[in-house]
């Protein structure tokens, strides 16, 4: 068989069900369905392995037997210590975790896990899940031989890249990362903030965004935002019948601000946006090395927005190889990581039916790795 390097699937968060609260509930995979792959996983005989294994076998020094894989989670979510850990460790799995300093709980806390429920310590509605991990929680699974910690930059932030009018805030997910630009103070801890969303006016204009290591930061008019808020006072966008009328207007201002090349105030300077890049990619890597004790190797671009400039930092700062995100005509350069999303929830039957073909596709286990090619084909020539 062909050195193939072994499938890497990534996940983000993992508990019995979604959190109807947090603005990012569509990022969790129900338990029962995580299990479930695990369960296949160690029926079928593979084995989960960290990332420097797998660039082992990347660049050739040593063999994949077919029956290897890499489990990762992005983010640092607590659930990921609830409920991941103790169910990876029930099917013998390690998985990899990408985290970001700016995101980590800051108190010194170990909280409760499911198998803490298993010993019969506490009840499992006793469990508190949404949050970040702690460094106390990430040492422990780090040092259980389980778990293996690495980059996901430092802050994992979107920032306003355009002057492009993208829509309006009226709650939700859309105003997450303008909120936490606003209030960088609350990025570890906005789970637990009940004030959240109201954090941003109703009807504020969303420019484009995209992430911090990529965005030159652009900073709109702060005349512009103050027309934009007399505007709201007339209009009333909290009142939706009220909104068709406010957004008409507010898009007449942006375009003759545009117009007159005043609704960019400015845009961050090229030292700036190194110094940024620099905090993001090579601060990251060092803090967690201290906080954990042990090397960084790699990273996993937040929002999978990345650049050759940013890739290469990395590599000069030391990471082995950074995942392929966006820019997928380099994923199989040996340097880059590519990855297979895992977190899909199509019912017990059909998710384990995906699971397996994904792993046989990539493996180029017939008619499997044939089907995949062709599905892979008919996106490009759509355009996904």
């Amino acid at each position: 068989m062909k050195n193939i390097s072994p499938p890497i699937f990534y996940y983000h968060s993992v508990a019995p069900n979604m959190f109807e609260s947090w603005l990012l509930k569509f990022l969790t995979i129900k338990l029962a369905s995580f299990e479930q792959q695990l369960a296949w996983l160690k029926q079928h005989h593979y084995q989960a392995i960290f990332l420097d294994d797998w660039f082992r076998v990347r660049i050739g020094h040593k063999s994949a037997t077919g029956k290897e894989v890499c489990l990762s989670f992005d983010d640092g979510l607590l659930d990921n210590w609830v409920y991941a850990w103790p169910v990876a460790k029930k099917y013998g799995m390690k998985f990899t975790i990408f985290v970001s300093p700016e995101c980590i709980e800051p108190r010194s806390i170990v909280r409760p896990t499911l198998e803490d429920v298993w010993n019969g310590q506490c009840k499992e509605d006793e469990l508190e899940a949404l949050g970040y991990l702690s460094w106390d929680e990430l040492k422990i699974m780090q040092e259980s031989g389980i778990v293996d910690v690495q980059s996901h930059t430092m802050t994992h932030a979107k920032y306003t890249c355009s002057t492009n009018l993208r829509g309006f805030y009226y709650g939700g997910f859309s105003g997450y990362h303008p909120i936490l630009n606003t209030h960088p103070e609350l990025r570890a801890t906005y789970m637990r903030d009940p004030d959240f969303e109201k954090r941003l006016p109703l009807g504020t204009p969303l420019f484009e965004e995209t992430s911090a290591v990529v965005a030159r930061k652009h900073f709109i008019s702060a005349d512009f935002s103050k027309e934009v808020s007399e505007l709201a006072t007339k209009h009333q966008p909290q009142n939706e019948t009220e909104r068709p009328e406010y957004e008409k207007a507010v898009r007449q201002l942006t375009d003759e601000y545009a117009r007159a090349g005043k609704l960019l105030e400015s845009m961050e300077k090229d030292e700036d946006f190194r110094a940024r890049l620099h905090y993001e990619i090579v601060d990251s890597k060092r803090i967690i090395e201290e906080k954990l004790g042990k090397p960084v190797q790699f990273l996993c671009w937040p929002h999978g927005d990345n650049s050759t400039a940013a890739h290469t930092l990395a590599r000069e700062a030391g990471y082995a190889a950074t995942t392929s995100g966006k820019m997928t005509r380099e994923q199989n350069n040996t340097d880059r990581i590519p990855r297979i999303g895992g977190d899909f929830d199509n019912g017990p039957w059909m998710s384990r039916q995906k699971f397996s073909f994904k792993l046989a596709a990539h493996y180029h286990r017939q008619p499997y790795h044939a089907i995949a090619q062709l599905n892979e084909w008919k996106n490009r020539a759509m355009g996904k």
